[in-house]
């Protein structure tokens, strides 16, 4: 029985940390251990990545030296073909696009490309550049993609009210979390080694992301400073990463002392961070879907999130849900959580059950599932 084939671009799979490599590489992983396509992958080299680390690929890679900036330009799209279909393997049956950023080529087969979210076009920007070609790749992508990924049906709301697009040819393939791996018991050896390396205090609630302005960060602060002096002695406020702005607000408010800010969390580390904290606090003005969330879930750790965007979506009714922009709200919600030890028990079992939902597995069928069902109507 002939398989069908599928082109997979590498592009995003090497940018570590980041949450489109890391939805980029889990479903690919699951295209693989289905077996049922032949699977060929293509990737434009960027400084700092080497061949060798591609070689995890058990499929065949075709690279290209080429420029990235050349191979998204607007520019040159005459130029490129040869080189695109120089690089794929034959005419492939779908040409999957695991990002936004597709190189701007005429291609044969199916074009499947995904949009994680809108954040440069929602929120606020320094550099107004960034908005603007942004808001190109993602126009390009729409007009030239036959179907669409996203990753929250908060996120397939906001292209279909920010672009033309057939809402019948968008489709939803959540984040997942490693659920064992946040869920499984931690050696108390482990714990403390990860608490020394990031100088963790003794009790603490804890913010693991980016600080990027529509994280909100700023405001959680505030919130945690209108706690009582005897709670913040009691549990300290741990921000991963941190800024000189958000380390001179501390200051400002006097709460230097019980604000920690570490360094970036090593991904092998998470785990135990989130199970070293009392409770996790996630106030983002604005996402595509909202990762550490059902991390934390799966952790056992409780969490305060937000009431907009794609976050009451992901966290169901098992998070406490708040106003980003209403900061007593997240103080009260940080003082329930410190103070009421039945409620933490409660928001611990059914976060729990919530990050059962969101396995890389299912992620993986879904696609599967969608690619079955697009080669079926297009054969």
């Amino acid at each position: 029985m002939k398989r069908n084939t599928i082109n997979i671009n590498l592009q995003p799979v090497n940018n570590q940390g980041s949450g489109i490599a890391l939805f980029a590489n889990k479903l690919i992983a699951e295209l693989e251990k289905s077996k049922l396509y032949k699977i060929f992958g293509s990737f434009n080299f960027v400084r700092g990545v080497k061949k060798k680390e591609l070689g995890r690929f058990s499929f065949p890679v075709k690279y290209s030296a080429i420029p990235v900036k050349v191979v998204y330009s607007r520019l040159i799209k005459k130029a490129l073909p040869f080189y695109y279909h120089n690089m794929m393997e034959g005419e492939s049956d779908i040409n999957l696009f695991l990002t936004y950023k597709i190189p701007r080529v005429n291609y044969s087969g199916i074009v499947i490309s995904t949009i994680h979210d809108l954040i440069p076009l929602r929120v606020a920007t320094e550099n107004s550049s960034i908005k603007t070609d942004y808001r190109n790749d993602i126009d390009y992508a729409i007009r030239y993609s036959d179907y669409l990924i996203t990753i929250s049906e908060a996120s397939k709301k906001d292209i279909l009210e920010e672009f033309l697009y057939n809402k019948n040819k968008i489709f939803v393939i959540p984040n997942g979390v490693d659920f064992e791996l946040y869920s499984n018991e931690i050696e108390q050896e482990h714990l403390t080694k990860v608490k020394e390396k990031y100088q963790l205090p003794n009790k603490f609630v804890v913010y693991l992301g980016g600080i990027r302005k529509h994280k909100n960060v700023d405001n959680l602060i505030r919130a945690y400073a209108l706690l009582s002096g005897d709670i913040r002695e009691e549990i300290s406020l741990v921000i991963t990463q941190g800024n000189e702005e958000l380390k001179k607000l501390a200051v400002n408010l006097k709460i230097e002392k019980q604000v920690f800010f570490t360094s970036y969390i090593d991904e092998e580390d998470k785990p135990a961070v989130y199970k070293l904290a009392l409770a996790m606090a996630f106030i983002s003005s604005y996402e595509g879907f909202g990762l550490p969330i059902i991390e934390a879930m799966a952790a056992g750790t409780p969490v305060i999130t937000s009431n907009v965007s794609s976050m009451p979506e992901v966290a169901g009714d098992a998070a406490v849900l708040v106003d980003p922009f209403k900061i007593e709200q997240t103080t009260d919600a940080l003082e329930r959580i410190i103070l009421d030890a039945e409620f933490r028990k409660k928001l611990i079992e059914s976060g729990y059950e919530n990050a059962k939902k969101y396995s890389w597995t299912h992620s993986g069928e879904e696609l599967i599932k969608l690619c079955n069902t697009i080669l079926n109507k297009h054969s």
